[in-house]
């Protein structure tokens, strides 16, 4: 499976299936979040897949334990490749989501990219997960190989603030995509880099190339 997924924060669903269709070629797995998911619902994912590729439900679920659960089972039932839960949840509520049986593999949020914490923090957070059966963690490229060498090769670090060099903008604790892979993530989340260029087929084509050979 192709290591980059696209985050498709976009505003409708003809943007989207456009980007889709573009960028084939170098994405397997497209991230929906909440924005498009609320205005697109079950058509989204089934674009997506009628299209061959995954879908990442990126809608951070944090809530009590048994709802979670019933969170994660109609994620599953609707057929994404995954999705994610937002660690501050506690050590209950993760419990819950992994326990679903053949559930969409669980990426757990630590921090925020827009957010300045600790290395420290971050492994803390991610050993928690792995530690309720969660697949892995949505983490910042600084602290993948820490959660590496921490967690094991097999606990998924799928790493969002990838930008191309010299790029400016909100995210704080960023990476290129070459970096992101050569320390050890198992998907690096592009979004703006891709979206906003002006051929984004191009562009998911460099980003694809560049780290292939990592």
């Amino acid at each position: 499976m192709k290591k980059t997924i696209l985050a498709l924060d976009v505003y409708d669903f003809q943007k989207a299936e456009k980007l889709v269709k573009e960028t084939s070629p170098y994405i397997d797995v497209y991230k929906v979040g909440p924005i498009l998911f609320l205005q697109s619902g079950k058509e989204i994912i089934k674009m997506i897949k009628d299209n061959g590729k995954e879908v990442f439900l990126d809608l951070k679920f944090h809530d009590i334990p048994a709802t979670v659960k019933r969170s994660v089972e109609s994620a599953k039932d609707l057929g994404v490749f995954s999705l994610t839960v937002h660690s501050i949840g506690g050590e209950e509520m993760l419990e819950a989501a992994s326990s679903v049986e053949n559930r969409p593999k669980i990426w757990a949020v630590t921090v925020l990219t827009s957010q300045i914490t600790t290395p420290e923090e971050v492994v803390r957070r991610a050993k928690l997960t792995k530690a309720c059966g969660i697949d892995g963690v949505i983490s910042s490229p600084l602290e993948i190989s820490l959660i590496k060498n921490e967690c094991g090769k097999k606990f998924n670090v799928v790493t969002p603030g990838i930008r191309p060099a010299k790029a400016n903008d909100d995210q704080k604790r960023v990476a290129t995509p070459e970096m992101a892979i050569k320390e050890g993530a198992d998907f690096i989340v592009v979004g703006r880099p891709i979206l906003e260029a002006e051929n984004p087929a191009e562009a998911a084509k460099n980003i694809y190339e560049s780290v292939l050979i990592q």
